[in-house]
């Protein structure tokens, strides 16, 4: 079964051979093109936060019984990392359930690099 083009849900039903649900059929082009990026932007900070969950794991999981300073600090970097990624996918997940319930998309604040 093919994924909605917008929300990514199986779907049976195709709009100009583009697979679409029907949550979304009903949707202005503009509204349509909001919800895509907010469910992309959703996917990637969920990729993000896997991978640093990954990462987390096998920082953690590569220190020897007698943990050296290097050792400290890469798990402190890779616990900070972790957060971060995770804070990202909870605004992303803000932004997106804003989005369908209000319409409006909510701005962004800057990211602190």
């Amino acid at each position: 079964m093919a994924r909605c083009a917008y929300c990514h849900i199986e779907t049976e039903l195709y709009e100009s051979q583009v697979p679409i649900c029907v949550k979304c059929v009903d949707d202005d082009p503009d509204t349509r093109h909001k919800k895509a990026a907010l469910f992309r932007e959703l996917e990637e900070a969920t990729k993000r936060a896997e991978a640093a969950t990954d990462a987390f794991a096998a920082a953690t999981n590569d220190i020897p019984s007698g943990i050296h300073p290097d050792g400290v600090q890469r798990i402190h970097n890779a616990s900070r990392e972790l957060s971060a990624a995770r804070d990202e996918m909870i605004k992303a997940h803000e932004r997106l359930n804003d989005f369908l319930k209000t319409g409006i998309v909510r701005e962004e604040s800057k990211r602190s690099d």
